[in-house]
């Protein structure tokens, strides 16, 4: 009988829904809004682009969407985390690449303010980078004997990852000894391949498997990659079972049933036939800050490419920007509204934000002020959003919306998986591999040259050349 309830809970749980009339010729004109003709003008290319995601996945190129449904990694990983409860009062995780922003995601919407101890709990910290001063802030501040470190590296070397690790495994070496050390350090990094698999096979340091083919901005729902939100004991099987909850809608094959190709579609055309170069991400809700920041990553190396033609190069993707209501409202409005019309601000709302914050009705016989007694924090958030689409309608820009039912694990899943389906059919409609990332390439084979890795030589070169080739007129 428990488990039925279960099941008949799970199939309530409320969808992600997706609203692009405010990109519409109807709402906002001709000139810069989507007529029907449009888009019906690229609907075959489109269910091409579904059933190419669909044969990718079965010949296992596209391995990140299958990582929601790792049901044995999943337990194990939350295993491990119900053993280290107790045991610890931090985890600080160690990334580059994005693998830390899954957690980002869990930590800010369900456990603000989580990133130091209290009442029993654990702090989570992320160290995503090699940033002396935040490594020297961390370290300051976590009590290494009660830390657990979780160092998150693939087989492509990430020297910042790299360099963080061995100042973490010095530290641990002198205070904790040789013995002790290797408790404190969890690597999740390539099975098979780099040089952290390496270091785990030659000492013996507890490990878990960076699953193939995947990177670290693809890794959002990856078991392995989620440790730190598991020992924050939050609800991970939820916003795993929404990723595939919303895998399923992502799948059909009928376009106007499909919330990812519409987004897809809209976000093609108006970057194609309407000069849109950058998409803004509206998001009101402070909880969802992490989620936006993984958008800002997934995108930009997904469907931000180059187009090599015959005789010369075009560049495709939208800029992804990130703003923030109701404060960037007040600011950044500015610039979507008067400035170029070369943007497209996608609201990220939440319907119900929980219980709410009642405003006392005071100052009764201040008119500036009694206007807003009687109303909760929650009416602020949701008119002003309003107000915002209704103005951006008003001056004839581009809008689509995005509603989560609440800020819950299960919706949380949905919006990572929608997002993900939207940028690799965009990237499809764009005719770009979203999985190439040459820019990316070449600035990391600049920084092995600049460090002297050998057999960058050639990179040493050319960045000490850029260096001494500066105009020091241009320099004040």
């Amino acid at each position: 009988m428990a488990s039925g309830g279960r099941r008949k809970k799970r199939l309530a749980e409320p969808p992600v829904r997706v609203d692009a009339n405010g990109a519409m010729a109807a709402t906002i004109g001709l000139q810069a809004g989507l007529s029907p003709a449009e888009i019906e003008s690229v609907a075959d290319r489109l269910r091409a682009s579904i059933a190419r995601l669909d044969a990718e996945r079965a010949e296992g190129r596209r391995p990140f969407l299958e990582l929601a449904a790792r049901e044995k990694e999943l337990a194990a990983v939350a295993a491990r985390a119900a053993e280290l409860r107790g045991q610890i009062d931090w985890c600080v995780v160690v990334a580059g690449d994005g693998s830390t922003l899954g957690n980002q995601i869990l930590r800010d919407a369900l456990a603000m303010g989580r990133d130091r101890p209290g009442e029993g709990g654990i702090g989570l910290v992320f160290v995503d980078g090699a940033d002396p001063g935040t490594m020297r802030s961390v370290l300051d501040h976590v009590e290494v004997q009660r830390t657990l470190f979780h160092v998150i590296a693939g087989a492509g070397e990430s020297v910042e990852t790299l360099g963080a690790f061995l100042v973490l495994r010095d530290r641990l070496l002198r205070e904790l000894g040789a013995v002790a050390y290797p408790r404190h350090l969890l690597l999740t990094t390539d099975a098979d391949a780099g040089p952290l698999r390496q270091i785990v096979n030659d000492e013996g340091l507890h490990a878990t498997e960076f699953p193939s083919g995947v990177a670290g901005h693809q890794a959002a729902t990856s078991p392995e990659h989620l440790l730190g939100a598991f020992l924050l004991d939050l609800d991970v099987a939820s916003f795993l079972r929404g990723a595939r909850s919303m895998d399923q809608r992502c799948r059909t094959a009928e376009p106007t049933e499909n919330p990812a190709a519409l987004l897809a579609t809209s976000y093609y055309l108006l970057a194609t036939l309407h000069g849109v170069q950058t998409s803004v991400l509206f998001g009101y809700s402070d909880r969802l800050g992490g989620l936006a920041e993984w958008w800002r990553h997934f995108w930009a190396s997904t469907v931000g490419k180059k187009l090599e033609g015959e005789s010369s190069s075009v560049s495709v993707g939208l800029t992804p920007v990130v703003a923030r209501g109701t404060l960037d409202q007040y600011t950044q409005l500015q610039m979507y509204l008067d400035g170029p019309a070369d943007k497209v601000l996608t609201f990220l709302r939440v319907e119900d934000s929980g219980a709410p914050v009642a405003i006392p009705r005071s100052y009764g016989d201040i008119d500036d002020i009694a206007y807003v007694g009687g109303r909760n924090l929650g009416d602020l958030v949701r008119l002003g959003q309003q107000a915002v689409e209704c103005s951006v309608a008003r001056a004839g820009r581009p809008s689509l919306s995005i509603e989560l039912p609440a800020v819950s694990p299960h919706a949380l899943g949905q919006f990572v998986r929608l997002l993900e389906s939207t940028a690799l059919l965009c990237a499809s409609l764009h005719d770009v591999d979203p999985q190439a990332r040459p820019g990316v390439e070449g600035a990391r084979r600049l920084v092995y040259g600049a460090l002297g890795k050998p057999g960058f030589e050639s990179e040493a070169q050319e960045l000490r050349r850029s260096l001494e080739a500066r105009d020091a007129r241009w320099v004040l």
